[in-house]
């Protein structure tokens, strides 16, 4: 038999074979479809109860978000939502069952990078990210920021307190309790990132600016209503119960959207300038993920144009991504150029080793 022809017999049977094992799949496809399912790896993420659920359509949002990775990555997506603050629950599990965590907010962005149960990691998309928001969480690439705002003072154009004095709040303005007695807080010791947040931004204050000890404030100021949760006080300020809210500098662009009654909100102010803290949320990868790879392609998917592009409306805050414009309701909140971060005055190691004693000093005093 002649080579030629043994090459043709060969090849012949090189293509029955490919033929039967491709028509051997298609049948295992067809008849048990969730063979192929049960293969696909699933990306646990855990993440704050209202992640892309404040616009107009959360659930197609979130869809958008998430089914579009799977389609690209064929995985599945799994979202827990946090029963404590983010940091405390990985914590709780020594880094287990999970593979990501997003919305770790400054001081737990630091306390991730120095806890051991994080992956170190570089995605493409971090260097369209602010540089100044690393600086304001110091997570050495364990934790990449994805959105932030300024916290700020919502204030009801009625009330008791006339808006022009509200507008250029200061601290030292608390010490009148008529003004104390129209304020609304999250506590500070409880976990709550926006009352955590207002007591490192009046520490970074009292300590950095005025260099006086930071307890005088609270031991001068009463009459500010704690409430548990965010939810609760804004309520009662939404109810008018009282005309001040410490919260985001993007809730009056919320309200002008979603066609609710106006409001106003302001930064500290002193000799002439405009402070805030900055309130910056990240994304992390823990080391127990068996996924890392795809876990990058995720925070890499966040940090994007497309999802960024859905963060000013969705979850109203400023996109971390620089190259990302502002919806035109925006222009309704204070120009955040105007602001000067109080993160600058202090430091997240300072902050991380004191924030137990500080949390307990001011719930001596407040009582």
């Amino acid at each position: 038999m002649s080579e030629e022809i043994i090459k043709k017999k060969t090849n012949y049977i090189v293509y029955v074979v490919i033929g039967i094992v491709i028509l051997a799949g298609t049948v295992v496809y067809l008849t048990y479809p969730d063979i192929v399912t049960q293969q696909e790896p699933t990306i646990n993420i855990l993440t704050y109860s209202s992640f892309f659920d404040s616009g107009a359509n959360p659930n197609q949002t979130l869809n958008y978000l998430v089914n579009n990775f799977e389609n690209w990555y064929h995985v599945k997506i799994k979202i827990s939502y946090a029963s404590t603050d983010l940091f405390s629950q990985i914590v709780e599990t020594k880094g287990t069952g999970y593979d990501i965590v997003i919305g770790l907010n400054n001081l737990d962005s630091y306390l991730a990078a120095k806890s051991g149960y994080f992956y170190r990691f570089n995605v493409s998309n971090a260097s369209y990210v602010n540089k100044t928001l690393y600086s304001f969480i110091q997570s050495s690439g364990y934790v990449i920021p994805y959105e932030y705002s300024p916290l700020t003072t919502d204030y009801n154009l009625s009330g008791p307190i006339n808006t022009s004095i509200i507008q250029n709040l200061s601290f030292s303005d608390f010490y009148n309790s008529t003004i104390a007695n129209q304020y609304i807080l999250e506590n500070p010791g409880t976990q709550n990132i926006n009352g955590e947040d207002f007591l490192l931004g009046q520490i970074a204050f009292y300590t950095g600016i005025l260099h006086e000890n930071w307890t005088s404030f609270w031991n001068l100021s009463k009459g500010i209503q704690i409430t548990s949760d965010w939810t609760s006080g804004f309520t009662l300020f939404e109810n008018g119960q009282r005309q001040m809210f410490f919260s985001y500098a993007t809730d009056p662009a919320y309200n002008a959207y979603f066609n609710a009654s106006p409001i106003g909100t302001t930064p500290f102010h002193y000799g002439g300038k405009s402070y805030a803290w900055m309130q910056v949320l990240g994304a992390g990868i823990l080391n127990s993920s068996k996924h890392h790879g795809i876990d990058e392609e995720f925070v890499d998917w966040l940090l994007g144009q497309k999802v960024q592009n859905l963060i000013p409306l969705n979850e109203w805050t400023y996109p971390a991504n620089v190259n990302i414009a502002l919806p035109s309701v925006y222009s309704v909140n204070p120009p955040i150029s105007s602001i000067i971060p109080l993160n600058s005055y202090l430091n997240m190691s300072l902050a991380a080793n004191n924030i137990g004693t500080w949390t307990l000093e001011w719930s001596s005093i407040e009582g």
